[in-house]
This record gives C-alpha cells, sequence and structure tokens, in this order.
C-alpha cells in the first residue's frame, strides 16, 4: 500500500510542533519506505499528458487557482533553461509565453520576478488581456504589468503587484518582501526580505485593493485589522502574515489565510472579508486552514482542520459558517491537496505518497464520487521550494487539465483531457 496510513498521517500532525524534527523524521522517513515502495514507471494516466511547451526547457505554470487557458484556447507558460532543481535567481529571469492550442508562440516577454510555486502570478483578466508580475529595475519596486495578446503591447502597469485579479475590475495585492521574509517558496528575490522591525509593523501591511481602470489603491484589510479582530493572547508574540487570496466569482467576497508563527510553529485561520469594505468573518479558526477553493459564490471548499479536530476536505456556507463534510469520505484518504473547482466538479493532488507518487483526483463534490486520473513520479531533487506540486487546473470549458509535474525528471506544464 503506498498510501501514508491515518497513523503515519496522525505522527505528522503530531510531530508538527516540532518543525525540526518533523523535518528530519520526514527526509529519513520517506527515503526508507520509498526503497520498499518503488514503482516501475513514472506515470499512468487515463488519456496522455501533453507537454505544454515549445522546445526543451522547463516549463510551469504556478498556482492551482488560475488556469492557464483563457476561453479562446490561448495558454500562459512560463519558461526557463535554469534547473529548477535550485533555487530561482534573481539575476537570472524567466521568460512568460503565450501559445495557441497547435503550440505556435504568440507572445513573449522575460520576467524578473518568479518563483517555482507560483512564478510571476500570470492570469487572464479577460479573452484578450493577462497580468503578470515583474520588477522594475528604474524604480526598484516590485509591479505589475497588463499586456494584450491582440496588439503584444503594455497596456497597464501598476505600483502593486498582484496577487490574484477579479476581470479587469480590480486586483488584491499583498507585500512579496513579507513573504520573502516568512515563506520564501512564495517570495521574489530582487530586494531583500523586510527587515525584523518592518515584519512586526502591522498598520500599514495587509492586503491591497487596487481598481483596474483608475489604478486608485487602499489599504483593504491590514495585518493589524486581522491582528485585533477575534484576538488571541499568543498573537503579540507571533509573526504574521497573508497568503492565498481568492476572490468568489461575483467579486463580492474574498478568503485569505491569516497565518502566524510561535518559534516556528504554523497556525492558520481562514478569514472572509468582503471585498468593498474589507469587513471581516472569521471562517476557521482550528489551527490549520491549507488549500482552498470558491465551490460556488456560497460556498468554500477547503483542505483544513474542522471543529471536530478531523483534518479532511471541508465545505464551509459563508453565511453561516457551518462546516460540513464531502459525501461519502471517498476524498479524505488522499490528504491535502489543491482543489480547482468547475461545476458540480473539482480536481485536485495530493503529495508524493510512499512510492513518490503524486495522485491527480477528480471529485465531484456534492457527491463525493471520485476518479483517479493518473499518479506521477517526483523525485527527491526537488525538494523544499524547488518541490513540484501538480497544482491541477481545469480549462475554462472544463474539458481539460492542466498540471506541472516532474515525472520525466524536468518541470513541465501538461495538458490532460477529462471529462467533468
Amino acid at each position: 500500500m503506498s498510501k501514508y496510513s491515518g497513523y503515519e498521517r496522525y505522527l505528522a500532525r503530531w510531530l508538527s510542533r516540532f518543525p525540526l524534527v518533523k523535518s528530519l523524521v520526514k527526509y529519513i522517513y520517506s527515503r526508507l519506505v520509498f526503497i520498499f515502495s518503488r514503482k516501475k514507471y513514472t506515470n499512468q494516466s487515463i488519456s496522455y499528458p501533453a507537454p505544454c511547451s515549445i522546445n526543451s526547457q522547463s516549463s510551469f505554470f504556478g498556482y492551482y487557482d488560475k488556469s492557464p487557458a483563457n476561453e479562446n484556447g490561448l495558454i500562459l507558460v512560463q519558461v526557463t533553461d535554469q534547473d529548477t532543481r535550485k533555487l530561482p535567481s534573481s539575476t537570472h529571469p524567466i521568460k512568460l509565453l503565450v501559445l495557441d492550442s497547435g503550440k505556435n508562440l504568440l507572445f513573449e516577454k522575460e520576467v524578473k520576478s518568479y518563483n517555482w510555486q507560483q512564478g510571476c502570478r500570470p492570469q487572464w483578466l479577460n479573452s484578450e488581456c493577462f497580468i503578470f508580475n515583474d520588477f522594475d529595475i528604474d524604480k526598484k519596486s516590485y509591479v505589475s504589468r497588463v499586456f494584450s495578446i491582440l496588439t503584444k503591447k503594455q497596456l497597464k502597469v501598476f505600483d502593486f503587484p498582484v496577487q490574484v485579479s477579479f476581470k479587469a475590475e480590480y486586483f488584491i495585492s499583498l507585500n512579496y518582501r513579507r513573504l520573502m521574509a516568512i515563506r520564501p517558496d512564495y517570495g521574489y528575490r530582487n530586494l531583500p526580505p523586510l527587515d525584523n522591525e518592518s515584519i512586526n509593523n502591522l498598520n500599514s501591511d495587509g492586503l491591497w485593493k487596487v481598481d483596474y481602470n483608475s489604478g486608485e489603491e487602499k489599504l483593504l484589510i491590514s495585518l493589524s485589522q486581522a491582528y485585533s479582530f477575534n484576538y488571541r493572547s499568543e498573537f503579540s508574540d507571533a509573526v504574521h502574515k497573508f497568503n492565498h487570496v481568492m476572490i468568489s466569482e461575483n467579486g463580492r467576497n474574498i478568503i485569505f489565510i491569516h497565518r502566524y508563527l510561535l518559534g516556528g510553529v504554523r497556525f492558520d485561520r481562514l478569514l472572509l472579508a468582503d471585498s468593498t469594505t474589507g469587513v471581516l468573518t472569521l471562517l476557521s479558526d482550528f489551527g490549520m486552514v491549507s488549500h482552498c477553493f470558491w465551490a460556488n459564490n456560497d460556498t468554500v471548499i477547503g483542505y483544513m482542520r474542522g471543529p471536530d479536530g478531523v483534518d479532511g476536505y471541508w465545505l464551509i456556507d459563508i453565511s453561516t459558517q457551518q462546516f460540513s463534510p464531502l459525501p461519502n469520505y471517498a476524498l479524505q484518504g488522499f490528504g491535502d491537496g489543491h482543489p480547482h473547482v468547475f461545476g458540480d466538479w473539482l480536481v485536485t493532488d495530493t503529495y508524493p505518497d510512499k512510492a513518490r507518487m503524486q495522485h491527480l483526483l477528480l471529485c465531484n463534490w456534492r457527491s463525493g464520487e471520485v476518479k483517479e486520473l493518473g499518479e506521477f513520479y517526483h523525485g527527491f531533487e526537488f525538494g523544499g521550494e524547488c518541490r513540484c506540486d501538480l497544482h491541477p487546473r481545469f480549462s475554462p470549458d472544463g474539458k481539460k487539465v492542466f498540471f506541472d509535474s516532474v515525472f520525466n525528471g524536468k518541470r513541465q506544464l501538461y495538458v490532460m483531457d477529462v471529462d467533468s
């Protein structure tokens, strides 16, 4: 059996209180069990995973919350000739491409700010325009740029880097220097990380809302606002950050993780905010929130700790803050993943099992039905900030799934047909 057992997951959860010990145990134990669990193949899937690349370079898209494709089938792809088993380099840019369905190159732009988990946060605003982050050498600051695929020209540049956008109406920005200091997996390396004094300044940092048309920006939610909201005494000794912001389909609400660290131990809260007023609602405060997605405008689905202390996929009604498990619990045995929803279906993944296989899963979140789409090998050489989660995402029509993988020894963006 290649899956980690419930006991093994419980032990990993218990060891989370001792981060350095957990890291060492994980390093040794995963390599030991791999010896007895290794499979003779590196991938199996229900349909052919086609690489979305035009040469021998490594390619990827990044996070699971946005699709690389627009309604016309054009695809945003990030490529590099670097060895992505090594940390990103501030002196070695990557390239952002736009390809059509026949893998013809339509657009190419050098980008200086990126990481291996989310890249430069490229995302379509509509069928024509896309936004991404970059570093302005003259201003010595992170910016976001908007290009048109029709004119191949820059339409706008904002002094705030994008975290997540809502069409061509507004986007939410956060402080990538804070991320670089606390969680470098999602930060950029062009500027130094925040120093301790700046990290402890919670009044002027948080989530900014930037109007797409006017460029007007405001600090929608400060870290100090979250700090004071449902205050806990341990907050005063903790280091705080926001991350993983997602906007509802109608644009009225956002969810995000308020994550704080005490002595290196991580604690999470899932917060909901009105995208106009910034008024907060607490959705989850049971210690662990991992990855979430909007199932619809009224429901959030995510892998987190529930009110009964059980880690798994939960549905949360944002109006009542009530938790409900997914029907029949079939998905729970696979552990943590990155859910992306299309209609009644979600696609998600797993972390490497004992055989170092990552599983790609299709689940009906209303019925609980689960189908395995494939499994893909993840070698030990891709680790830490350089790991490659599958981060699956549907195409806009729900007929294809895009995912990043290293099963062939190199980071690549793949697309696979799926009937959802």
